[in-house]
């Protein structure tokens, strides 16, 4: 072969490649097009495609959350996300829409846009009920669709759900400074009191639907002090008017015929819905978070001042005992219980105690994108940017 004819033939194997690299170019950019106009079509948020393939460092990977049971699952906002376990079911809410998830599957079973301004979530058995905080609606839902949506006349302070379907919320009044009411899943009313006493920070209505308590706070000598109140629901008269230590006062809950009282710097329980009992007397405590197990077992995280990063970690029965407690240092983001397991949250780790004798379970390194966990049986979902994604724990 000559010089001229090989010269020739690289050009020519030169010309082929350029062809066919040419041909991949224009292939690429049309499934580009492609994709795009599809999207379009489908108003597809390419955001949430991006989400879907970064990594907890921001890193975009081809690889991130491909896993079998299809998470990640993607939110529509990446702050103010709360996730809940309503019935087994993953529930998440986010500043403009709530989401009922297959915890299995990843797969959206139930979603809507709600438009509150600042939306408080509670849930009880099936049922999850949404009001907009300082604005006058609400809507409860099942696991699979609304059941109503109800506006009042004014400004809805705090409320609560139970089993059966029943609401207690507060809100503001012009004659007195509060009304305490509880309605039907027909939306139909089944008790109303005045409460002149103070506002209404807190409520809480039983599994069945039939017992009431809040707390009620004014202000004396410049201090402020909280009264609780409870209620058989049909009844004017209180069963009992209690009043709390002072601090502030974080959260109450029934479990069964008692009431879990959660102060700040203090925690009592209320039995049979009359007599106060401490846990942790006023000032001995610094409630630093936390949860519920899914039978209304408090577990709670504490430690001895502010800004400590020792903390002790407790299960508190109903009778306001408690056995042993487990020890967690690091600064706390999130905490979340099944019904024999409690999860912890960190800057840097997920850590699990058993419930029953709290030992530790597992640790498991994070990175501080993940902004909280949702312990549901022996998976532990979590939150971090935009997405929901689940984590493997390997507990012990």
């Amino acid at each position: 072969m000559t010089g001229n004819q090989r010269e020739m033939e690289r050009k020519n194997r030169k010309s082929r490649k350029d062809r066919k690299n040419k041909i991949i170019a224009w292939v690429v950019i049309a499934v580009i097009i492609l994709v795009l106009a599809i999207m379009k079509i489908c108003e597809i948020n390419i955001n949430s495609v991006k989400d879907h393939f970064t990594d907890s460092n921001g890193n975009f990977t081809l690889t991130q959350g491909v896993v079998d049971n299809n998470f990640p699952y993607n939110l529509d906002s990446s702050q103010g996300v709360v996730m809940k376990n309503v019935n087994g079911k993953l529930c998440a809410l986010t500043p403009t829409g709530f989401s009922v998830i297959n915890s299995k599957n990843a797969e959206e079973e139930y979603a809507f846009s709600h438009g509150y301004l600042n939306p408080l979530l509670k849930n009880s058995g099936i049922y999850t009920l949404l009001y907009d905080q300082g604005a006058k609606q609400m809507r409860l839902d099942d696991t699979s669709g609304n059941v109503y949506q109800h506006s009042i006349d004014s400004n809805i302070l705090c409320a609560d759900v139970s089993k059966n379907g029943n609401v207690a919320y507060s809100a503001t009044s012009d004659e007195k400074k509060c009304i305490v009411s509880v309605i039907n899943k027909s939306v139909k009313q089944k008790f109303e009191c005045a409460v002149s006493y103070g506002y209404v920070v807190d409520v809480s209505i039983n599994d069945a639907g039939n017992k009431l308590a809040f707390v009620a706070v004014n202000s004396e000598n410049a201090r402020l002090k909280s009264k609780l109140f409870v209620y058989t629901v049909g009844v004017d008269e209180p069963k009992a008017e209690i009043d709390l230590p002072e601090g502030n006062i974080i959260d109450i809950e029934y479990s069964s015929d008692s009431i879990y009282v959660v102060g700040e710097s203090y925690i009592g329980v209320v039995n049979n819905g009359k007599k106060y009992k401490s846990v942790f007397d006023s000032k001995t405590v610094n409630t630093v978070s936390f949860t519920y197990t899914p039978s209304n077992y408090l577990v709670l995280v504490y430690n001895e001042f502010n800004n400590s990063t020792e903390n002790t970690i407790v299960k508190i029965k109903p009778n306001g005992r408690f056995g042993k407690s487990a020890s967690i240092s690091g600064n706390i983001k999130s905490v979340s219980a099944s019904s024999s397991v409690v999860s912890v949250l960190t800057t840097n780790e997920i850590v699990s105690f058993s419930l029953g004798n709290m030992k530790e379970k597992s640790r498991v390194e994070t990175d501080d994108s993940v902004k909280s966990i949702c312990r549901m049986g022996s998976d532990v979902f979590i939150h971090r940017q935009s997405l929901i994604d689940e984590i493997n724990t390997a507990d012990k």
